[in-house]
């Protein structure tokens, strides 16, 4: 299981490092080009603002399995001389973000069917509008699988082989 993970996350933050690069190298050389106004691109913008929300929403899924994602560490400086407590709030905060997983899974699934069956495109890439949305219920999940996984290895006392 491990191994499938670390796999896994390998591969995204290889996908995540080619996002990143493609949409620096896109956006510099269009701000070039604007400068000197010797070309243009104009699907630029539309190009990194996908390749930004699908940074963000990978993203979310690597920091959750390495505890980088955002937590508010106020029960654990306060109980810090009580494991149980702490592993009871970890459990507690587990299920309220795999409800929030399950809840935005839903209801972005069904913005992202009602946008492939309308057929809308996005206006520069003309890309199905409903691929690009896909990303939202495909992150906030893995988010979730990852977070509830990083929670059992804590619980378990193991750690992420990296």
């Amino acid at each position: 299981m491990q191994k499938a993970v670390n796999g896994f996350a390998k591969f995204v933050e290889i996908v995540l490092v080619i996002l990143m690069a493609f949409m620096v190298l896109v956006v510099f050389l269009a701000t070039v080009g604007r400068y000197t106004q010797a070309f243009s691109i104009p699907w630029s913008e539309e190009f990194a603002r996908y390749c930004m929300v699908a940074i963000v929403y990978l993203g979310l899924m690597l920091a959750s399995l390495t505890k980088q994602h955002f937590v508010v560490e106020l029960v654990p400086l306060i109980f810090k001389n009580n494991p149980a407590v702490i592993k009871a709030c970890n459990i507690i905060v587990t299920i309220l973000l795999d409800g929030f997983a399950i809840f935005m899974a839903k209801y972005g699934w069904l913005v992202v069917s009602k946008m492939l069956n309308q057929g809308k495109l996005s206006p520069m890439l003309n890309l199905p509008l409903g691929m690009v949305y896909l990303l939202v219920p495909v992150g906030i999940v893995l988010m979730a699988v990852f977070y509830t996984y990083r929670m059992y290895l804590d619980m378990t006392g193991k750690e992420v082989a990296r």
